[in-house]
């Protein structure tokens, strides 16, 4: 497996890994990092230290597909049977890795990468330009929706469907007794308290969560495994403004295996992707399985994808992710439904549905597929 960063905080690739060394495959993942932290598992990590001074010439997404041809050597030694790139900036490097030793290629995108919004148009020009040139010739496309699924066999016009494996969560909790949340952000027994879990930002409608704070009345809002000092800043502004400072909170990146632990310590579950790029309208988060392993109902953005997802197991509020007052009124309803037994059982019912054990068969079905074609 091809990675651009550490596989310490990636659960995607960690579930992916282990699925396949669990079936009998040896697994190694070659990263780009310094680091070889990682969980306890069955498989391999190998890690490069990234190039330095590489002029930049083409956008991030090019410059990236550049510095990850540092991994073919690394592949070249292993020589395995299957390179599974991840990510697009890994497709360039798993197609020259592949082809210099004859390996089957499988290219894994976690997003849809032409449609998110952190690129120019230069460079989603670039980005579909590589998935145009490589991707039908990789032996196996796997991703993380249905959706997203769909708009790449139309888009790049795939003889073989993409396989979908959906970010469903493998995490168990760790048995303590207590969640540690509350007492992190010192929280009191009887304060609803609103999780948004993993990284922040302007696209994932961190705005808009303090801002509908202000109309949910004694409740928390925390970001956990928030690091960008510069966005904790603009939030802490904005709470100022509407006069909820003292009720929200930052915590750090948490260790994966203690995740669920303090993911159901909080009463509501919140995904607030703005859905005004085409990623963003088709993608399912790992937060959400997260959330529902953790047995929190959710209070998710109103994109095709997750409306779908939400309706489906009757878990959660979809709402208009740009108005805070609409996002206040899901809040307020997750909340009142906390004592909700249907709502309850209904959780714990998707919990078991959506598991990762039911999600790997998917994987483990396109890697039988690449013995039954011929190269």
């Amino acid at each position: 497996m091809l990675l651009q960063r550490s596989v310490e905080h990636d659960s995607r690739v960690q579930r992916e890994a282990q699925a396949l060394a669990d079936a009998g495959h040896h697994v190694t993942v070659a990263q780009l990092a310094t680091s070889t932290n990682g969980p306890a598992r069955d498989w391999q990590i190998h890690s490069v230290r990234p190039a330095a001074g590489l002029v930049r010439v083409l956008p991030r997404a090019g410059e990236r597909a550049l510095r990850g041809l540092q991994l073919v050597p690394t592949v070249r030694r292993l020589r395995p049977d299957v390179v599974h790139a991840h990510d697009i900036a890994m497709l360039l490097p798993g197609w020259a890795a592949s082809r210099a030793i004859g390996a089957r290629l499988v290219y894994d995108t976690h997003e849809l990468a032409t449609g998110v919004p952190y690129r120019s148009a230069r460079a989603n020009r670039v980005v579909g330009a590589m998935e145009r040139a490589l991707m039908p010739r990789c032996d196996a496309v796997v991703t993380v929706s249905q959706n997203i699924a769909d708009r790449l066999a139309q888009r790049y016009r795939l003889a073989c469907p993409p396989a979908v494996v959906r970010n469903v969560s493998a995490l168990t909790t760790g048995g303590v007794a207590a969640s540690p949340l509350r007492a992190a952000i010192g929280a009191t027994p009887s304060e609803p308290v609103l999780l948004h879990q993993g990284a922040a930002g302007p696209d994932r409608g961190d705005g808009e969560l303090v801002r509908a704070l202000a109309h949910v009345d004694g409740a928390r809002l925390v970001f956990l495994g928030h690091e960008n000092d510069a966005d904790r800043r603009r939030l802490e502004r904005i709470a100022a403004e509407v006069g909820v400072g003292p009720r929200l909170s930052f915590l750090p990146v948490v260790a994966l295996g203690e995740l669920l632990d303090w993911t159901r310590g909080a009463d509501v579950g919140l995904s607030l992707l703005q859905v005004d790029c085409e990623n963003h309208r088709l993608t399912l988060p790992n937060k959400v399985f997260e959330y529902v392993a953790a047995g929190l109902p959710i209070v998710a953005s109103r994109s095709p994808a997750l409306q779908a997802l939400v309706a489906a197991h009757g878990i959660g509020w979809t709402v208009d992710p740009t108005d805070p007052v609409d996002v206040a009124r899901g809040m307020r309803a997750a909340i009142a439904a906390r004592d909700d037994g249907q709502l309850s059982a209904r959780l714990r019912l998707a919990a078991r549905e959506l598991t990762w054990d039911r999600e790997r068969e998917r994987l483990l079905e396109a890697y039988a597929g690449l013995s039954r074609r011929r190269r």
